[in-house]
């Protein structure tokens, strides 16, 4: 892109010097390269701060280790690695037998709770029978009743099913297992389908002139000569770089901050479903500030820097 525009400032100049007859001369040879750098330097450098683009875009998505809530042996898997799922497709099953007897043993508990509740409900009011009777059996059944509920939250837990629409990247559990309800050993890692997000990383100092709403576009060297339009949805209010954890030994601040980049949320008018690319990959963005007068046109030199970005990955082979 800065070639062309030398080149076309190179081509301007010629016409001028013909046209208007200047002489050819130190002097004016002298202005008509300052005047260029002063020219092309300035609009590049306007475009970059007014409509700044990023080479460290890429598409984010969230992953779920699976995590029974109940200990059992697994007697079957259901889902496949990286076949599509539904929210509630069921992913795997754990032995039902020991959680089904406590099941039907708590339900059991509470029916003999409930009609002592009612027999001692009937002498309170046929034979004056004790109040403390009745409120003890209340008791237990609300005790029988708990046990129920906890017994069914068990019995039901043993089959594991999908959290969202997505599917399985990486399966770690086989028929016969043991799954464990321990957090640092999931039976799987499951990808929310649902949760892909556009991420640009951009520098501070173009920051103040980056909005939500601003449009932007993005092109992915995966797919060369399209590029996508979309707008900013937000900057995220927090860098890595900046955190402190509670922690017991007092934090030194005398080395060197690394400078880090502003993550911004780009949502493309394209769903990523319709694009066909895979989680993850690699992206170039460029969002154009809401600004009026000069730098407003200069947006154009982006746009047009970025789409011969996107043709060039036609000449690119690995």
């Amino acid at each position: 892109m800065e070639t062309l525009m030398l080149l076309t400032y190179i081509t301007f100049c010629w016409i001028i010097f013909k046209v208007f007859k200047i002489p050819v001369n130190k002097w004016s040879i002298t202005t008509a390269i300052l005047g260029g750098v002063v020219l092309i330097g300035s609009m590049l450098m306007g475009m970059a701060y007014f409509h700044p683009g990023s080479r460290s875009a890429r598409t984010y998505f969230v992953t779920t280790g699976i995590v029974s809530n109940v200990r059992g042996k697994v007697i079957e898997v259901d889902a496949k690695p990286n076949v599509p799922l539904k929210k509630g497709d069921v992913l795997f099953k754990i032995d039902p037998t020991p959680y089904k007897a406590a099941y039907d043993e708590a339900k059991a508990q509470l029916e003999f709770a409930q009609k002592r509740l009612e027999d001692s409900i009937r002498l309170q009011k046929t034979a004056g029978g004790s109040k403390f009777e009745v409120y003890r059996w209340q008791k237990e059944v609300y005790a029988a009743q708990a046990k129920l509920d906890k017994a069914k939250f068990d019995l039901d837990s043993c089959v594991i099913k999908a959290p969202a629409d997505g599917f399985v990247a990486h399966m770690r559990v086989r028929p016969g297992q043991m799954a464990v309800t321990i957090p640092a050993l999931p039976a799987m890692t499951f990808v929310d389908a649902s949760s892909e997000t556009l991420i640009a990383g951009f520098g501070p100092e173009p920051l103040q002139n980056i909005k939500p709403g601003d449009p932007a576009e993005v092109i992915f060297p995966s797919i060369p000569g399209r590029t996508f339009q979309g707008k900013v949805e937000r900057i995220l209010p927090a860098l890595a770089e900046g955190e402190l954890n509670a922690n017991r030994n007092m934090y030194s601040l005398t080395t060197r901050l690394p400078e880090g980049q502003i993550p911004v949320i780009i949502k493309l008018d394209k769903p990523f479903s319709e694009i066909g690319l895979p989680m993850g990959v690699d992206a170039i963005s460029a969002v154009y500030g809401a600004h009026e007068g000069f730098w407003s046109h200069v947006a154009i030199i982006r746009k047009i820097l970025l789409r011969m970005m996107s043709w060039q990955y036609f000449l690119r082979f690995h």
